[in-house]
């Protein structure tokens, strides 16, 4: 995947980029909607999660066009979820305020708030929390009290299954209104590197204003940190991931000699460098000046917007994914953290199998053979297809 890129273009992604391209900026002329497919282009904006974006641009350009007829209906779902969301965070944060529990919203609809002005304008996922390792257990049970329940996999009944994530969270579900507070422990999962190793978060957090309230977030150095990472960590799969980013780099004051430093000193200035690169070719998102120069950083984002205009299937396989990945790391202590944490167990495995916690180290070797068997089970599949 790290070669050059040699996905042919789809003329429906190509449109879904321009539409969000113009949602960000109005001076620019809206994509012509007429030669493409309206029901592939729906799919593909449910699936970037960028539904109100190209929502907003095909409205405004041909409001009687079919896309924007078969777009309004998702739009009003996603707007209406949205809300729904951005009241949940809001409670949840009064409860866990009450009970003197410190968290940070990442993404979700405070992010939209920040970004866009609006809650409803990103499409909806989950609410992500960022607590003190130290407090997810109480979190839980405070949850649990207000009608939530885990959904993640547990490999065994107790408080310290709840804390064995290789992605260091813990989902939670509500029973009735199928809402999801997603709470993690850490910023960034343990095997992914980043500049949040070296960054402490909680001494820098702002508050935005949402529905008449504040409520705690990153500071705007570490949002560009932090939006970067993740997209790369999913090698910039998802659109709407880089329209963040764009976003971030047209609306924030930042200071960017504590941004630069924060990322050489941890060793993932890539990670930066890919994600900027990505939202200025794709989305023309205004880059500073003076920043570092690097190749294989030019390189991943010319990859990743080919994949993304080449409408490749989403999420990114892990054949595919590992490599984008590894080049993105410079040092080879990186590079071995990352193959090392994607051969821990995953919820995957502790779905699949029950292990008593007495042998939990069983689910070590168990990971390998299940992607071994992966591998040889899609190999069996296309040797078994005709000609």
């Amino acid at each position: 995947m790290t070669g050059r890129p040699q996905y042919p273009a789809n003329r429906e992604a190509v449109f879904l980029a321009a539409a969000v391209r113009r949602f960000l900026d109005k001076d620019i002329p809206p994509p012509d909607p007429e030669k493409i497919d309206p029901e592939q282009t729906l799919r593909l904006a449910v699936a970037h999660a960028v539904v109100p974006m190209v929502y907003d641009t095909v409205r405004e350009a041909a409001p009687d066009h079919r896309l924007a007829l078969m777009l309004r209906p998702a739009f009003e779902n996603d707007a209406r979820f949205s809300l729904a969301l951005a009241g949940e965070l809001r409670t949840i944060g009064r409860l866990l305020a009450e009970h003197e529990v410190a968290f940070v919203s990442l993404k979700g609809p405070l992010l939209s708030q920040r970004l866009y002005g609006d809650p409803a304008v990103r499409s909806p996922g989950d609410v992500d929390l960022l607590l003190h390792p130290g407090d997810i257990i109480g979190a839980r049970d405070l949850l649990i009290a207000h009608d939530y329940r885990i959904a993640s996999p547990l490999h065994w009944s107790g408080d310290a299954a709840c804390l064995k994530s290789r992605e260091c969270e813990l989902l939670m579900v509500h029973r009735e209104r199928q809402l999801a507070i997603d709470l993690h422990w850490r910023i960034l999962p343990r095997y992914f590197p980043s500049a949040f190793d070296r960054i402490e978060v909680w001494n820098h957090l702002v508050s935005i204003a949402m529905f008449g309230e504040r409520l705690p977030d990153l500071a705007p150095e570490h949002l560009l940190l932090f939006l970067c990472a993740h997209a790369s960590k999913h090698a910039f799969e998802r659109l709407s991931w880089i329209c963040d980013i764009a976003r971030c780099l047209r609306v924030l004051k930042l200071d960017w000699p504590a941004v630069i430093s924060a990322a050489a000193a941890s060793g993932t200035t890539r990670q930066l460098l890919t994600g900027m690169k990505v939202a200025a070719d794709l989305l023309g998102a205004p880059l500073p000046s003076g920043l570092p120069a690097d190749d294989a950083a030019d390189r991943l984002a010319a990859v990743a917007i080919a994949r993304l205009l080449g409408a490749r299937p989403l999420p990114v396989a892990e054949a595919e994914l590992i490599p984008f990945c590894l080049k993105m790391f410079p040092s080879p202590r990186h590079r071995a953290r990352y193959l090392l944490g994607h051969l821990s167990p995953s919820d995957a495995e502790y779905a699949a199998v029950q292990i008593p916690p007495a042998l939990h180290f069983l689910y070590y070797p168990l990971r390998p053979l299940r992607l071994a068997s992966r591998f040889v089970v899609r190999r069996s599949g296309r040797r078994a297809l005709p000609g």
